[in-house]
């Protein structure tokens, strides 16, 4: 009995490291909704920029002209996103340089991609380096203030994806990032825009880490039945 017990237990400290040292993979969905959101907060970090929720919204109420000014809120969550879709929905309020970035594949909350909505009539896939923005690829489309629209990015490998309102509109083929967080914000803003709610459904929702407190004394309790 006490071989048996004690080699029950070798296997739940092998078991503890072998969660602490993989990424756990699973499928599934992950909403988040503005229109009740009174601790938002605690979900979304604030890197750059000023963030409130009003009208059941996550709004960017600081204003600048400046095109290298990149705003941005990030999703606390505890998984990285590489293949899947991304959904937000999304509006420019007031005239002047207004855009909405919808980020992704973030590495870091300096680096990753954004697709940028642009007032003046464009959609883009761009990159963040080092928080500044730049296009890879935009093209055209018609956006005006005060209406709501679906961006939707789809991810597979190194291939991006980019609707509005479920007609395609961008594709390129980058790898300068595969897996990361998502968030909202704008690279300039002298209008606002808002952010309503914004899903993801992947494959690979993959932990960035795993917690291993409390599992041995779990697995003892196990051991102990």
């Amino acid at each position: 009995m006490r071989r048996v017990l004690v080699t029950m237990l070798f296997a739940c400290l092998v078991t503890g490291f072998v969660f602490a040292l993989v990424p756990i993979a699973k499928a599934g969905t992950w909403e988040y909704d503005f229109t009740n959101a009174d601790n938002w907060e605690n979900d979304w970090q604030v890197i750059a920029g000023e963030f409130e929720v009003a009208d059941g919204a996550l709004k960017q109420t600081f204003e600048s002209d400046d095109d290298n000014n990149v705003f941005r809120a990030i999703a606390m969550t505890n998984w990285e996103i590489g293949d899947g879709t991304i959904e937000a929905r999304v509006m420019h309020s007031g005239e002047g340089l207004n855009d909405a970035l919808v980020f992704y594949r973030m590495s870091d909350t300096d680096n990753g991609y954004a697709s940028r909505l642009q007032l003046d009539g464009y959609i883009t896939i761009g990159r963040i380096t080092d928080g500044t923005h730049a296009h890879i690829l935009y093209t055209a489309m018609p956006v005006e203030a005060d209406v709501w629209y679906t961006i939707r990015i789809e991810l597979e490998g190194d291939s991006i994806t980019v609707y509005v309102d479920d007609v395609e509109y961008v594709t390129v083929n980058d790898d300068a990032s595969l897996k990361g967080s998502i968030g909202f914000g704008m690279s300039r803003c002298s209008g606002g825009a808002s952010l309503q709610w914004i899903k993801v459904t992947a494959d690979d929702l993959t932990t960035a880490s795993v917690d291993t407190k409390g599992k041995l004394t779990a697995c003892w309790g196990d051991i102990k039945k």
